[in-house]
């Protein structure tokens, strides 16, 4: 890990939400509001960058202000790019409807537990403990699919796999070796697992979206936690990790705090990675 601190000033600021930002609570301390909107203040671009959609984003925006100021969100794990001052999408990547399916009927043969996000709603293929779960973190309505046929009828942003968590990392290295020349696979948090569009990383996203802002990605300050975050952390000028994110996140992270999530960890790498050129 290298602990030199950045060198010029950062544009834009990158940051995941479960377990980065938000406490266990699904809240936001005050002294991490507090460095963002220092950093916003200095004109820095900050993005929220989730696994969840705008239905479940659209309140840390708002609390961020983030939408005051039109900027970005990336959403669903990067397959999402959307204005955070309207929730319009700018960039939607979808699975195919007959990819979803076969994807599906695989799943359905191996007694797998899924679901698929569709207008604001989470639609499981069985009730369980995980989709509650899910429910709760996202505040998404959760209903039973009661016609496969119809609601794989159409494309998909994603399919989530939820398990527990060795049962979801031996279908994470099964995944990879059957689909993952047609899909992105990657865990959120141990016991969820997603199935997304080609193209459809935090890290490709951000390169799009820096592009889009005529930013290079040297002047990226990027945090995350879990291997959904892996590609933007890698690909940020300056990928940093909270103290408890996973092992192989630490170990590509330019700087990793000594606080975790619970601990205000966004505002103690936002003063080392801000204060070498200016002052917040």
């Amino acid at each position: 890990m290298n602990r030199n601190k950045p060198a010029a000033p950062i544009k834009l600021i990158a940051l995941d939400l479960d377990d980065t930002l938000l406490r266990a609570d699904l809240t936001i301390s005050e002294q991490n509001k507090q460095a963002l909107q220092r950093a916003e203040n200095l004109g820095i671009h900050i993005v929220l960058a989730s696994g969840r959609n705008y239905h479940s984003m659209r309140r840390y925006a708002e609390e961020l202000f983030i939408h005051r100021r039109g900027d970005y969100l990336i959403g669903s794990n990067g397959a999402q790019l959307i204005r955070a001052s309207s929730g319009r999408l700018i960039e939607d990547l979808k699975l195919s409807a007959a990819f979803c399916k076969e994807v599906a009927s695989d799943l359905e043969r191996k007694g797998y537990l899924w679901q698929l996000y569709i207008g604001g709603k989470i639609y499981c293929n069985r009730m369980n403990k995980w989709a509650i779960m899910d429910q709760e973190f996202t505040g998404q309505p959760l209903e039973v699919i009661r016609d496969f046929d119809t609601i794989l009828s159409e494309d998909q942003t994603k399919i989530l796999v939820c398990g527990e968590p060795e049962q979801i990392e031996a279908l994470y290295q099964g995944l990879v070796n059957r689909i993952g020349d047609r899909a992105e696979i990657v865990t959120s948090k141990p016991y969820f697992l997603e199935i997304l569009p080609k193209g459809a990383t935090k890290g490709a996203a951000l390169e799009r979206l820096t592009a889009r802002l005529g930013l290079d990605m040297e002047s990226v300050l990027a945090i995350g936690d879990a291997r959904n975050d892996y590609d933007m952390i890698f690909k940020a000028g300056w990928g940093c990790a909270p103290a408890n994110a996973a092992d192989e996140i630490r170990a590509i992270a330019r700087f990793v705090s000594a606080r975790t999530n619970e601990e205000d960890a966004v505002a103690d790498i936002l003063e080392w990675g801000l204060t070498p050129f200016l002052k917040i």
